[in-house]
């Protein structure tokens, strides 16, 4: 029975490498995908339980609500943690969850289905375990869509595109419950659809690297090296910093000035980086970086809220931004 197990869960690895391989900026880390693997395995142990009521169990769409919440709260905490930042990690961390989730619910499965064909108890597990996945994976791709302000930058948008997010994954699901092919017929389809969409949207996601490399790398070695040579404010930066000074005070005006050339050597390095990554190279580690990233976090608490907003000109802390700083230094 044991080979059965290790059988159901070969799918769900292949799609794992899969996307692994597609990624041509490596930027997955082995701790958080085996960390997602395991969430999603916890997230299906505790789905399981709450089932077991019987006015849940019994009802398919409730079922859907519970498991997609539960697998999105796991996303959620990883996007906020500010470990997801682009379209690709989100799909593949996405995906590890619910490979994890998939990987248990097959387990379940074949323990209550024993005595069904072979063949129709493997295809029917191994689809709903692809399911877990195309869900999870898609309900990732939306929520850092969310979180880099694609669907707008206020709250009031923020929440209404989290929501639609978590209802399409959860319509999902359902209609999926409800669907009437063949297992084997159903799993091809749906392999063969995401393998296809991952394809796309790992190529979107290579444009969208690519593009955030080239407009902000030479704008931003420029004017970091104005700073350094003392020619700050001849730069149209600089005029607009000048021109906020007389609504600071000056020691909040000079921390905003050294919060300015922290977070131009950190993104700097960050997006060298993601260069390096995607060449094949090591990427270098200064480890004044790690003294920087505190400082800067040390100073963005200095200068307040309302300094901080007012150097979104010339400081970009959109979500890309924060999560390169973050992770890629």
């Amino acid at each position: 029975m044991i080979w059965l197990y290790l059988l159901s869960a070969v799918p769900l690895a292949l799609f794992i490498i899969l996307l692994l391989v597609m990624d041509s900026f490596s930027l997955t880390k082995w701790p958080i995908l085996i960390w997602s693997i395991m969430a999603g395995v916890a997230m299906c142990a505790l789905s399981w339980l709450i089932c077991r009521i019987p006015a849940i169990g019994e009802s398919k769409l409730l079922v859907s609500v519970v498991e997609e919440l539960l697998k999105g709260a796991v996303l959620y905490v990883l996007i906020a943690r500010k470990r997801v930042g682009l379209l690709a990690d989100a799909t593949i961390y996405g995906s590890a969850i619910g490979a994890g989730f998939g990987l248990l619910a097959n387990i379940l499965y074949l323990n209550a289905h024993a005595d069904v064909n072979f063949w129709h108890t493997i295809f029917l597990g191994c689809e709903a375990a692809v399911m877990h996945i195309g869900c999870t994976s898609t309900l990732a791709m939306a929520l850092i869509m969310v979180h880099q302000d694609k669907f707008g930058e206020s709250l009031q948008r923020k929440v209404i595109g989290t929501f639609v997010a978590f209802l399409a994954a959860i319509l999902i699901h359902y209609v999926h419950t409800l669907w009437p092919f063949n297992p084997l017929i159903l799993t091809a389809l749906l392999i063969v659809y995401f393998v296809y969409s991952k394809h796309s949207l790992f190529k979107k996601n290579s444009k969208f690297v690519h593009e955030w490399l080239d407009e902000g790398i030479n704008n931003e070695i420029n004017l970091l090296g104005a700073v350094k040579r003392g020619e700050f404010h001849t730069t149209k930066a600089g005029e607009y910093l000048l021109s906020l000074k007389e609504n600071f005070e000056p020691e909040t005006f000079f921390d905003m000035f050294c919060y300015i050339q922290n977070y131009l050597e950190l993104s700097i390095s960050a997006r060298s980086n993601m260069i390096l990554k995607e060449a094949g190279l090591e990427p270098m580690h200064d480890p004044a970086n790690q003294e920087r990233l505190e400082e800067l976090r040390a100073l963005r608490k200095s200068i307040g809220p309302t300094a901080e907003i007012a150097l979104r000109p010339i400081v970009d802390r959109n979500q890309v931004n924060r999560w390169a700083i973050t992770n890629l230094i």
